[in-house]
């Protein structure tokens, strides 16, 4: 596991020492993060490269934003007038967070050619149909799915 951290620790270091070089206005860590995607995607990189390292450290990350937060602790007198902004943007954001990816993966679904819920359980669209016109009919693709039996010829 050690190798592993060795590994992700120089990508880290080159990040940082490339940020440093050319003076750009992105972080050191995230330009390692970047070197890691590609490095990954392109395969110089293997996943069983790093694998056990990086379930280590998904695996403990909440223990890792403990001095985050406590330092937050210290500065409360600072942002002691801006709670009520700073809950307002959380809310706000984590809700357009959330209707962002719900739209994702639609679009991604219907980009995939994933069927409907209704297509993929086998109920086609005749039973829609039939109820709509009042007849109450159902076809037997809905009345073995309800049954929980295979459809009967």
């Amino acid at each position: 596991m050690l190798k592993q951290f060795s590994i992700i620790l120089s990508i880290y270091f080159l990040g940082e020492l490339i940020q440093k070089a050319l003076g750009l206005p992105v972080p050191g860590n995230v330009l390692g993060m970047l070197i890691l995607f590609f490095s990954l995607c392109t395969g110089v990189i293997k996943l069983n490269m790093i694998d056990k390292i990086s379930d280590f450290l998904l695996e403990n990350m909440a223990f890792f934003f403990l001095p985050a937060g406590a330092s937050l602790i210290t500065c409360f007198a600072l942002l002691e007038g801006k709670l009520t902004a700073i809950l307002a943007v959380s809310l706000i954001s984590t809700f357009i967070i959330l209707a962002v990816t719900g739209l994702t993966v639609e679009l991604v679904q219907r980009f995939l050619g994933k069927k409907s819920s209704k297509e993929a359980r086998g109920i086609e669209n005749e039973d829609n149909k039939s109820n709509k016109n009042g007849s109450g009919t159902k076809t037997k693709k809905a009345h073995a799915y309800e049954n929980g039996t295979k459809e009967v010829s």
